[in-house]
């Protein structure tokens, strides 16, 4: 499958996402972090473009992402800092969201077609529940 990248827009910045279904969590460089407010998390390790990592803060990231027809939702999640998130079709990574981020949003990718297309089903219908028992 594809890794679709989209653009997103965080803080006062346009900036290059790539949607990554094989990762869980979501990722920000460190040098973009560091202007968002830190969160508490549990310390975990995590292997990211083959280096193995220790992740222990998060900083919470409000933001736009936009889906293929160019419509524009409104996020906000926990997102990672690290280092680097490398460069894909020629662009630099800025955010990766992982599969959690994308599940929330339904995000839908149809990679039959080049380049993928990426509809966020759940913002778009306004449906954000969360089922607690």
């Amino acid at each position: 499958m594809a890794r679709p990248i989209v653009k997103v827009t965080i803080g006062n910045g346009e900036l290059n996402a790539i949607l990554d279904t094989g990762s869980r969590r979501s990722y920000l460089r460190a040098e973009i972090a560091r202007e968002f407010p830190k969160a508490p998390v549990q310390r975990f390790e995590a292997r990211l473009g083959g280096e193995h990592l220790v992740i222990t803060e998060g900083r919470f990231v409000t933001g736009v992402v936009k889906d293929s027809e160019g419509r524009a939702y409104q996020f906000s999640d926990v997102l990672f800092p690290v280092k680097d998130l490398g460069q894909e079709e020629g662009k630099r990574i800025d955010v990766l969201f992982g599969s959690i981020a994308l599940e929330d949003w339904g995000a839908v990718i149809d990679d039959s077609v080049t380049p993928p297309n990426v509809d966020y089903r759940l913002l778009r219908e306004g449906e954000l529940t969360e089922l607690c028992t």
